[in-house]
């Protein structure tokens, strides 16, 4: 698979939640060779759909863990703000490979909040790539903790998410969940806590 030529930042998994045998995100968050070939697919699958609008190919020299499912969701940086962010909280393909796939190239011209990406953005880009578990519920969204979990809003139409690391101010966490499931400040929802492994390009100098 095509390097992308620079290192990467890992975002480890600090929550204190038990470890199962089965938890994709744990075991993903313990392996960095499958980690980066994650962020090297999300960046390829990002750059072809920008710049030649074609969704690439699942490479055959995957590590295991990317041949297993997940929901994922595939984000962009530009310097300090958000570019673009498309994914899903439960997987919709076989693998997740594919799911990465899918989510970059959704992101990349498909994120009805910001315009297409253009190709002179790319290099000015940090990709990120965020592998989450099933969401769990919750009832008190006050208690979970920015910085290493997320949460999903569950409204009357549709769901919407914050993901780990977007923001460190938890009521910020909250009312961006919220707006992003199109629910009223006065409507009840449904609130889940969201672990992720989020993976990070590194600054751009």
């Amino acid at each position: 698979m095509r390097g992308i030529g620079r290192s990467i930042v890992l975002v480890g998994l600090l929550t204190v939640a038990p470890v199962r045998a089965d938890d994709l995100v744990d075991r993903l968050c313990a392996e960095p060779q499958a980690q980066q070939a994650a962020l090297e697919l999300a960046r390829s699958a990002l750059d072809a759909w920008c710049l030649r609008h074609e969704r690439i190919s699942v490479p055959a020299d995957l590590p295991a863990l990317l041949c297993e499912r997940s929901g994922v969701f595939v984000s962009a940086i530009l310097g300090d703000a958000p570019r673009c962010c498309m994914g899903s909280l439960y997987p919709t393909r076989p693998t997740l490979a594919e799911e990465i796939i899918a989510a970059a190239a959704a992101a990349a011209g498909m994120d009805a909040r910001f315009p297409p990406l253009t190709a002179g953005e790319l290099p000015r880009l940090r990709v990120v790539v965020s592998v989450v578990d099933p969401p769990q519920p919750t009832a008190d969204p006050t208690a979970l903790d920015p910085l290493t979990e997320g949460v999903a809003v569950r409204g009357a139409l549709r769901w919407g998410v914050s993901l780990p690391g977007e923001t460190p101010h938890q009521k910020l966490m909250i009312q961006w969940a919220r707006i992003r499931a199109g629910a009223a400040d006065d409507e009840t929802v449904e609130y889940y806590r969201v672990r992720a492994c989020r993976v990070v390009e590194p600054q751009i100098e």
